[in-house]
């Protein structure tokens, strides 16, 4: 019979294993990360090619994103619609995107078509077309994006923050570009855009999948190996000076809502105290049972959701809360908000850190369950100049911060001061709210963060 009186003793702990990733060079320089995961015949690739919007001229951001949307529209022998009949044929998905550092091709496909679809993805590289009528149709579509997004408070907000804290420099501006920028672009621009970044040597590959090592290795030197490498570009990132905590509101005439971000620069992801800010975060808004979202979900009900975030960028990081919220709340959510940043400074608890540490380690093994997770991964550390290894001691550098290493994490990485608060909302109602409650006057800006005239 079983005893229900005492609860059952733990289970020992599954051992989890990170899948081992073998790097290696192509003929032509190409560094290639691959982890054979065989429980599936399938393949995926993520190619990472050093061209993201960062490298756009000042008056014509956009160009990287859309490089990015063309690059694709029709390469080598094949018109856009043919290319795209032939991954369909073979059975693989392929997708490129854009963001401030990179461009980024994906491709899942069967194994048993990988060289074929490889030869795809060889003729997208360093073949595209770049026809006029396609540029003329991606164009335009960006520029319909831009004037829907011209009403989506959510992305005015976080894009305004963004540019405010990245004043000056090259992560100021969205991917997507401006309205203003966009149509400054021609086609030519995207061809000179695609032929001064991209090359071998500016390009990673990152696989996972169900291949013979020596058989991959000989497939890429065939297929890829011959793409001239060029003199790789390196633009250096000097921080911006930081400056005192100023509110900026962006105004969304008779919105119901406001959008709230705060935040300030921060450092890079290779930096030593990465991991005690990791569980100090996830304390503060990492998790549905942080303090910010307890406190304005859970007890004050001003959201369905609030949070917190460290992102980080190949040369940056930017700390970033935030929500949605009624408008009539507005000041009193971001008066909470600062409540929290304040007491995460003030103190954190062991239990509070023991919970952190519990719900970041079991979930760490859900993050390799798929081939794209695997290799996404391994992207990751080496875009942040990390080393191969540090997927296997994440659990247990995480295990191994202290109280102490926390605590110092909020103080040093969490500045009340020097904090850009950007509200996307109804402006009269805010800047009362702001006024009366907080006693702090807001700047008004554009939806693009530039100051009213």
């Amino acid at each position: 019979m079983i005893d229900r009186s005492s609860a059952p003793l733990a289970a020992k702990k599954a051992l989890f294993q990170i899948p081992q990733t073998e790097k290696f060079s192509l003929e032509n320089g190409i560094e290639v990360y691959f982890t054979h995961k065989n429980n599936l015949p399938i393949v995926y690739l993520s190619a990472v090619t050093s061209a993201g919007s960062k490298f756009d001229s000042p008056d014509k951001v956009g160009t990287a994103y859309l490089t990015s949307l063309l690059i694709d529209e029709g390469a080598g022998e094949f018109n856009s619609l043919q290319l795209s009949n032939e991954f369909e044929k073979l059975g693989s998905m392929f997708h490129v995107s854009a963001n401030q550092d990179n461009i980024g091709f994906s491709l899942l496909t069967l194994a048993e078509n990988f060289e074929r679809s490889l030869y795809l993805l060889g003729s997208v590289l360093t073949k595209p077309r770049f026809e006029q009528p396609d540029f003329d149709r991606e164009k335009k579509k960006v520029q319909d994006k831009l004037l829907q997004l011209k009403d989506e408070a959510g992305y005015i907000a976080s894009s305004v923050l963004e540019k405010l804290v990245f004043r000056n420099t090259y992560y100021e501006f969205p991917e997507i570009g401006l309205a203003e920028t966009v149509s400054q672009i021609s086609n030519e621009d995207v061809k000179n855009f695609y032929r001064n970044g991209f090359s071998g040597n500016a390009t990673k590959f990152f696989i996972a999948g169900n291949l013979d090592s020596e058989e991959l290795r000989k497939t890429l030197n065939a297929q890829i190996g011959s793409w001239v490498s060029s003199s790789a570009s390196e633009l250096a990132f000097n921080y911006p000076q930081r400056s005192q905590t100023q509110y900026y509101i962006v105004d969304k005439k008779e919105s119901a809502q406001s959008e709230i971000r705060i935040g300030h620069i921060s450092k890079k992801r290779n930096v030593s105290d990465f991991y005690a800010t990791r569980i100090m975060n996830s304390i503060l808004g990492g998790q549905f049972s942080s303090r910010i979202n307890l406190n304005l979900r859970e007890d004050k009900g001003f959201t369905y959701g609030a949070g917190s975030n460290f992102n980080y960028y190949a040369n940056a990081g930017l700390f970033e809360v935030q929500t949605a919220v009624n408008l009539q709340n507005t000041a009193a959510a971001v008066k909470e908000i600062f409540k929290e940043l304040n007491g995460i400074r003030s103190g954190i608890t062991e239990k509070e850190i023991e919970f952190a540490k519990s719900y970041l380690i079991k979930q760490y093994p859900s993050r390799f369950e798929t081939f794209s997770q695997i290799a996404k991964n391994v992207e990751s550390l080496v875009i942040h100049s990390l080393p191969l290894d540090e997927l296997k001691v994440y659990e247990e550098k995480l295990y191994s911060v202290t109280y102490e290493e926390v605590r110092q994490s909020a103080l040093e990485n969490i500045f009340l001061d020097e904090m850009f608060v950007v509200i996307c909302g109804e402006k009269e109602s805010v800047a009362k709210q702001l006024k009366d409650e907080l006693g702090v006057d807001a700047v008004e800006l554009t939806h693009e963060g530039n100051l009213i005239k």
